[in-house]
């Protein structure tokens, strides 16, 4: 009697189970919104708090920045991403848009700004004579990419910008058909969803 067995394989650029912040991610609006929206209501029941939309701590278009007390806040020197990747060494983490603007984060404590990382949590956080600043970057349940930037200005009312990023879409999908006989008597384990015919051949019966 021959078994015959059918395997199905798909591979896909960038899967879900990937919690890795490394690789490249592009903006989900949709999920933004919804981020934002939940910062804003927070705010409203927090008027210490503020709220804006933000890369990295970079006003989105259409915002200018801060306003009233805050108007004298100098932003970090990025553009908007757009699209953005992440590149991981021994000692940084390297964001980079795909305008070419790039922002290096050294791991550990250098001159007071204090940056950590594991592999789904980018975290950076200083204090200037001005202002103090913290970053949270992190892959969350949902497989997405969430860039939160506090930024607290001395004598002044601190502000939360948000943004969200996800893969892109998967575009190297790919399916394997293979077909092979199998002797019955070995053991086999395989970690992949397939459909035995146990059909007998007629000079086996």
């Amino acid at each position: 009697m021959s078994t015959l067995l059918g395997l199905s394989f798909a591979t896909t650029t960038f899967a879900n189970s990937d919690k890795s912040i490394t690789g490249t991610w592009i903006v989900n609006e949709e999920a933004t919104e919804t981020l934002q929206n939940k910062v804003r209501r927070s705010s409203s029941t927090n008027p210490a708090l503020g709220s804006g939309p933000t890369v990295l701590g970079i006003p989105s278009p259409g915002n200018s920045g801060p306003s009233g007390p805050n108007s004298t806040l100098k932003f970090p020197e990025v553009l908007e991403c757009e699209e953005i990747s992440f590149e991981v060494d021994e000692e940084a983490v390297k964001a980079s848009c795909a305008s070419g603007v790039t922002r290096e984060f050294l791991i550990g404590n250098i001159h007071g700004r204090i940056t950590r990382f594991r592999r789904n949590i980018l975290t950076e956080s200083y204090s200037s004579t001005s202002r103090s600043v913290k970053h949270d970057i992190r892959v969350d349940k949902d497989g997405n990419l969430v860039a939160k930037v506090r930024i607290r200005p001395k004598n002044g009312v601190s502000q939360t910008y948000v943004r969200v990023y996800s893969r892109p879409p998967a575009t190297d999908e790919e399916e394997i058909e293979v077909e092979t006989e199998i002797d019955p008597d070995v053991d086999i384990d395989l970690d992949v969803e397939a459909e035995v015919d146990t059909t007998e051949d007629p000079e086996d019966s």
